[in-house]
């Protein structure tokens, strides 16, 4: 049964997809390789949103983490051949875009201390997440970007 659940919802590039399978673009983000992959995952967007989420509001911090994600499916499944994309991290990488374009623009918002387990872990997730693969790296990248996008659209507005 897991991997029928699987082979229905994750993702797919447009070259591997079915014409009524555009929901995968959608349902992606939530399937994971592994325990560890969901675990770092749900560490990730909890003190990611423990940090951000009372500064731009529930609806924001869920609609920059949605469509974070859904921006970089539609990227990955146009010029990317893949079959199996997975993982809620490029709206994570969303996310910690926004606090970063906040930060920058006013730095006493945050409490950031290295040694806190918010500050550690969101930390550890920017740098060792980038080690898990090329595909991996580029899909954080562009997360991190939209998500700077989305709050200069959003929060500047």
């Amino acid at each position: 049964m897991k991997n029928k659940l699987a082979d229905l919802g994750v993702g797919k590039s447009f070259d591997h997809m079915t014409k009524r399978e555009w929901y995968r673009l959608f349902t992606a983000p939530f399937f994971h390789t592994n325990g560890f992959h969901l675990l770092g995952n749900a560490f990730g967007i909890y003190f990611v949103g423990f940090v951000l989420e009372d500064k731009i509001g529930s609806g924001l911090f869920l609609l920059i983490y949605m469509v974070g994600n859904l921006f970089v499916s539609l990227l990955f499944s146009k010029y990317s051949s893949f079959t199996s994309g997975k993982g809620a991290s490029p709206g994570i990488f969303s996310l910690i875009g926004c606090m970063f374009f906040l930060y920058i623009q006013s730095p006493d918002l945050f409490n950031f201390q290295i040694g806190t387990w918010a500050t550690n872990y969101i930390i550890f997730y920017s740098v060792l997440g980038n080690f898990i693969g090329i595909q991996g790296a580029i899909s954080h990248v562009l997360g991190f970007i939209f998500g700077m996008v989305l709050s200069i659209f959003f929060i500047l507005n």
